[in-house]
Formats: structure tokens, C-alpha cells, sequence
């Protein structure tokens, strides 16, 4: 059995993975398979299916721009709450080319409809526009951060945009079970 993440004792506790973005991605799968994670309202297997889409993007930013560093990915336990942060340095990525809005609840959003399909049509159907949305539906809160060459948050298309770093947590079936 693989690291598990637990706050049993009241304390956090995270793992840590570092993705080299030359990694052939069935090889990060079996580390994600490996990671016990806590009871949650959206499953573990979904909640790593999010996080392995958010990983995906990643990896292919990075192999775009020739860019050798690693991911970084947390999953942090704490009491009652799992945190989950994916940084990367894929350049990031021009939101007015998703087919959503960021803003837009994921709840109401129609994978069928016309704008999804163009999107994917328009990215010869390597891009389906499925990462962001599946966290933002998966996690309770969602924060998406670019960042500049100093590593610091900027808006896109403000600063020279070196990559993302996207934040996320949800509660879990103990907190939950506690209330």
C-alpha cells in the first residue's frame, strides 16, 4: 500500500509529488494509485481523475515550451479539509480561449454544447477544455493563480506569464460525518 493521508492525530500531513513533465503519464498514474486519499463527497477516484486531468494540462504545457522543470503537487491533509495545489511553469494560458467562462459554476456548464465542441474541434481534439472544469466541479473551492517570472500572482496578459498554480481543497466524509 502506498503513502495515505490522514489528520487522525490533528495535525496536517502532505505528500509531496514531483512530476517531470518526460514522465510517461502511466507512470504518474501508478503514483496517484498508490496515494490513499481520505473519503470525500466526490470519491477518491474522482477526485485523482480531477487532479490527473489539471496534471495532464500540465505536462503538455511544459512539453510545448521545452520546459524540463518539474510539477510540483501537494496534497495536504488537515482536519476535516484535503488541500490540493498543482504548480507548474507551462507558461499558463489565455482563459478567453477556454470554452467557459472561469467564473462560470461548472454546474450549469453543457459539455455538448456548440462551444465546448468547437473548442475541441478547433484543437484537432488534443484539447477537450475538461481540466479546470472537472476541478472546479470536484472541489469546494477553487483558485486559479498565474504567475509571473518572479513566481509572484499576475493577471494574465499584464506580466510575462511563466505558469499556474492552482489551489484547491474540499471537505471530507469525517468532517462532514462530524457536523
Amino acid at each position: 500500500m502506498g503513502p495515505s493521508l490522514n489528520a487522525g492525530s490533528g495535525r496536517s500531513r502532505t505528500i509531496r509529488v514531483a512530476v517531470n513533465p518526460a514522465a510517461d503519464f502511466r507512470d504518474v498514474l501508478h503514483v496517484f494509485d498508490a496515494i490513499k486519499i481520505p473519503d470525500t463527497a466526490i470519491g477518491a477516484d474522482n477526485l485523482k481523475f480531477a487532479v490527473l486531468e489539471l496534471i495532464n494540462n500540465s505536462i503538455r504545457a511544459h512539453r510545448e515550451r521545452g520546459v524540463g522543470k518539474d510539477i510540483a503537487v501537494d496534497l495536504t491533509m488537515a482536519p476535516g479539509r484535503l488541500h490540493v495545489s498543482v504548480r507548474d511553469f507551462g507558461g499558463g494560458f489565455d482563459p478567453g480561449l477556454l470554452p467557459y467562462s472561469l467564473d462560470a459554476d461548472p454546474g450549469e456548464l453543457d459539455l455538448q454544447a456548440p462551444g465546448f465542441q468547437e473548442y475541441r474541434r478547433r484543437n484537432n481534439f488534443t484539447r477537450f477544455g475538461m481540466g479546470i472544469f472537472l476541478a472546479k466541479k470536484s472541489f469546494d473551492h477553487f483558485q486559479l493563480l498565474f504567475l509571473d517570472e518572479t513566481g509572484k500572482p499576475a493577471a494574465w496578459g499584464e506580466a510575462s506569464i511563466q505558469g499556474t498554480l492552482i489551489r484547491m481543497d474540499l471537505g471530507t466524509r469525517e468532517a462532514a460525518n462530524a457536523n
